[in-house]
């Protein structure tokens, strides 16, 4: 029928939030996996730098959560509990546009998580082998800082481990075909194409903003 969306779907996510997606799953697993490992040496670097590329692409996500894509913006898809019990009850995610109403606040969760988590990195430290690089002005935050910090970091973890859980759930039972969306940008959708953002943009954002937050933390 003319009036149905086509069959391959249509375009849903811009190539900027889509390369912020696996940039951040690499950033937040190299993190992870370092946290892991004695800070010796390129541990600690890496730990150290994954957890700064962490901070400024979630802020970045947060910029473009504003002035970003159609799908990208906070105000398109985040909605209120009425929303989500009417999702939960007859909803079907291959048919949002973007982010389903309990998936959007997933991913207010999730950002607002790992930027307490990177940010408080920054001011983490053993006291032995490896402090963050803005340590020395955290004083007495330290050490609860540093708790903090790890008891965060095992909660983003087991989000980490239900999200792709629910997105294995989604994508082989209910063939929503999340994964392919995050990859190719586009999803079957009953509603309009969203109007996405250009590139530019995004690298208008991203440019200064990486440039100043590392200069800042790293000098």
């Amino acid at each position: 029928m003319r009036g149905d969306a086509p069959q391959e779907g249509v375009k849903i996510w811009d190539i900027a939030l889509r390369l912020f997606h696996w940039a951040l799953v690499v950033a937040f697993a190299f993190s992870a996996w370092s946290a892991f490992q004695d800070k010796f040496g390129i541990y600690a670097n890496m730990h150290t730098y994954a957890g700064v590329c962490v901070l400024i692409l979630v802020c970045w996500r947060i910029l473009w959560g504003l002035a970003g894509s159609e799908s990208a913006r906070f105000t398109s898809f985040v909605r209120g509990p009425k929303a989500i019990m009417g999702y939960l009850k007859h909803g079907d995610a291959a048919k949002c546009p973007g982010h389903n109403p309990l998936g959007a606040w997933s991913v207010v969760l999730m950002l607002l998580l790992l930027l307490a988590q990177a940010v408080m990195g920054l001011f983490a430290t053993d006291d032995m082998f490896f402090s963050g690089p803005l340590s020395d002005q955290a004083g007495d935050w330290a050490g609860r800082l540093t708790r903090w910090h790890k008891q965060t970091g095992l909660v983003l973890l087991a989000l980490a481990g239900l999200h792709i859980l629910v997105v294995l759930y989604y994508t082989l039972i209910k063939k929503a075909g999340l994964v392919r969306a995050m990859i190719t940008g586009t999803k079957p959708a009953a509603k309009r194409a969203p109007k996405l953002a250009s590139p530019w943009r995004a690298l208008a954002i991203l440019v200064p903003l990486a440039g100043t937050l590392w200069y800042l933390i790293l000098g």
